[in-house]
């Protein structure tokens, strides 16, 4: 097998961003399609102790079709640590929403590490691990940043053309469901705790839950 030299290379990566603990959530492009990149995400899933994942992309006849020969997801499949939620790229619909519920509430369920993939692992990927992020205190620049490290790109956002083009997006959803012309400007812990409270769909019991899952290895 070759030599990963950098993690970032093939899109698995820690989030450890505001109060999330060391060795809890992870996100990746998909670890079931592509080539040689499937046996790195092995690896690397392996190596943190997977055990349970947010599929955003797959149902689950894909998911178990494309996972015959990936023994550790397909055993997680088949053990019910799986849970296949396919989202469209419009991450802020409705019919997103319920699943983003379904998933949050399978993670409170559930004992960590936890990986979250799609396809790519930006979009889909990219919206959810904020709304965890925003959730345990991470700041603006944190999410931002990675959110872009699934790119495999450095730079401030300020500063750097490329990086800006690829983060607009971004933000204009956290605009959107926050209903903030500045996101830079709110208390965005406050502001995702209403969103997934009156959109969503979550109790207040469930985001402690969430939270404390998150900040303590179980």
């Amino acid at each position: 097998m070759k030599q990963i030299d950098n993690e970032n290379d093939f899109n698995f990566l820690e989030v450890k961003t505001g109060n999330i603990q060391s060795g809890i959530l992870y996100r990746s492009s998909s670890p079931i399609t592509g080539g040689f990149d499937k046996e790195i995400k092995e690896k690397l899933a392996i190596k943190a102790n997977i055990n349970c994942i947010i599929n955003l992309v797959n149902n689950h006849s894909v998911a178990a079709n494309l996972s015959k020969e990936i023994i550790w997801y397909n055993k997680l499949l088949l053990d019910g640590k799986v849970i296949c939620l396919p989202m469209t790229l419009t991450v802020t619909s409705k019919f997103n929403e319920k699943k983003i519920k379904k998933a949050m509430l399978f993670m409170i369920n559930q004992k960590g590490p936890y990986l979250i993939h799609c396809f790519a692992g930006i979009d889909r990927t990219g919206f959810f691990i904020m709304l965890l992020e925003s959730l345990m205190g991470a700041s603006i620049k944190e999410i931002i940043s990675t959110y872009l490290s699934a790119f495999s790109i450095e730079g401030n956002v300020s500063d750097n053309l490329e990086n800006h083009y690829k983060v607009s997006g971004f933000l204009g959803q956290m605009k959107q469901i926050f209903h903030a012309e500045n996101i830079f400007n709110i208390n965005i812990q406050s502001a995702v705790e209403q969103y997934l409270l009156h959109n969503i769909g979550l109790s207040q019991d469930e985001l402690k839950n969430l939270q404390n899952i998150l900040k303590c290895k179980n």
